[in-house]
């Protein structure tokens, strides 16, 4: 891959993610040494939040997939990528359970509620700069393919991100894009974010080119070098 950069802290990023690996989907085993390349955003904050978590395991693919691993995976390649880059990373979930504390006797829609409460919990008290939510699409129609970002209504700024996003997301990766949206009021971590958000939705487990695509290691790590790089581009911006 080529990468056409205008100045050398753009060479120094771009490089990072080269010698990682993450661009071809190989495991991340030299962290420590990378930490030195830091790019000075020590001072900025993210919270990548992987959407879902068991129960509730979100969407299921035309070929089974779950989107609450996938969400997690990309979700996981993002966080160590922004913080190889220096940034300070907090994940609502590091595993492939909700947020819900352990009952037998929670519904379902409880779980999903005490979920929620408790991820708005984690936003609030890292004073974050960014809210990033990974998600998976589907639709009745298999035929429907392609990214689609939602950005939060209360920050302004966050429509710019969502497309510039999205526009390196589909360069990177040859996925269709859709117009961003502000998100829809029953989104709840999106309702009145602390931070600016975004929602990202990676592709759609309902098409089954798609869901393949989505369920390869390399795939995944050229979107997650997407929204880290566009992250990134935004908090230097901002």
């Amino acid at each position: 891959m080529l990468f056409i950069v205008k100045n050398r802290k753009e060479v120094l990023w771009s490089s990072l993610f080269i010698a990682t690996g993450l661009l071809v989907g190989v495991t991340l085993s030299i962290t420590p040494i990378l930490r030195t390349f830091g790019t000075n955003n020590d001072e900025h904050k993210v919270v990548i939040d992987a959407g879902h978590g068991l129960p509730d395991g979100g969407a299921v693919g035309i070929g089974g997939t779950i989107e609450q691993s996938i969400n997690l995976s990309v979700a996981k390649k993002v966080e160590e990528i922004l913080s190889v880059g220096g940034i300070e990373v907090t994940m609502t979930r590091n595993d492939e359970n909700c947020l819900s504390f352990e009952d037998d006797g929670k519904s379902l829609r409880e779980m999903k509620r005490e979920d929620m409460n408790e991820r708005l919990k984690i936003i609030k008290k890292s004073e974050a700069d960014l809210f990033i939510s990974i998600h998976m699409n589907h639709f009745e129609q298999p035929k429907v393919n392609g990214l689609r970002l939602f950005y939060d209504n209360n920050h302004p700024q966050t429509k710019e991100l969502a497309n510039s996003m999205q526009e390196k997301m589909s360069e990177i990766t040859g996925a269709k894009m859709y117009a961003v949206k502000a998100a829809d009021q029953s989104l709840f971590l999106m309702k009145n974010p602390p931070s600016p958000a975004v929602l990202v939705e990676c592709g759609f487990l309902s098409n089954p080119e798609e869901e393949k695509k989505l369920n390869d290691e390399d795939y995944q790590s050229r979107l997650a070098w997407a929204i880290a790089q566009s992250i990134k581009d935004f908090l230097e911006n901002s």
